[in-house]
């Protein structure tokens, strides 16, 4: 006997919604952790991360921890870069002003040129300030899987009310691993 088909377009739809079916009951979701590019789901037998780069699941018998850590180190390099960045047009500023004052003090021959030249070293900070006028850098934080193998760092932005939520995600995790492993030892 051949399965029930639509007539558009020719496959079986309750094949596919026993198949949606049985993919969510073998897979309960326990906990849930979404963030800009970051979803973790906790499931009784797996913990699956979505980012943009990748798509990637790990068996619970396999993870022996979950943190919650900072990327100090990142944070204050992009930091220092930041400031440096910020603190260039300043000196062109600086020296702009220079030309300018000693141009107009002077009252040489010169002082058509040296103020087109002040102006000059003004506008190029301007210009370079428009390049560099980025946001501050923010701290990143990571979901730490800790494995046997080695550790995994899954980074995301900790503002706003994520960070509560980041909590509770990696506590229920925990106490998931330890029921699990408990069970299953």
């Amino acid at each position: 006997m051949r399965p029930e088909t639509t007539k558009k377009t020719g496959h079986n739809p309750k094949s596919q919604m026993s198949r949606k079916q049985k993919i969510k009951i073998m897979e309960d979701i326990l906990s849930q952790f979404k963030a800009n590019n970051l979803d973790i789901k906790l499931t009784s037998e797996k913990l699956f991360i979505n980012t943009a780069a990748s798509n990637e699941a790990f068996a619970l018998r396999s993870v022996n921890g979950v943190g919650v850590i900072d990327l100090v180190d990142d944070y204050n390099k992009a930091l220092t870069i930041w400031k440096q960045k910020s603190a260039t047009p300043l000196v062109f500023f600086i020296f702009g002003g220079i030309f300018l004052l000693i141009s107009i003090v002077g009252k040489s021959e010169t002082m058509a040129g040296g103020i087109i030249l002040g102006l000059l070293v003004i506008g190029a900070g301007v210009f370079i300030q428009d390049k560099s006028n980025k946001e501050k850098p923010n701290l990143m934080s990571a979901v730490r899987i800790m494995m046997s193998g080695g550790n995994r760092d899954f980074q995301f932005d900790k503002t706003g009310s994520v960070s509560g939520n980041i909590a509770e995600f990696v506590a229920k995790v925990e106490s998931t691993l330890t029921a699990y492993h408990k069970n299953n030892d």
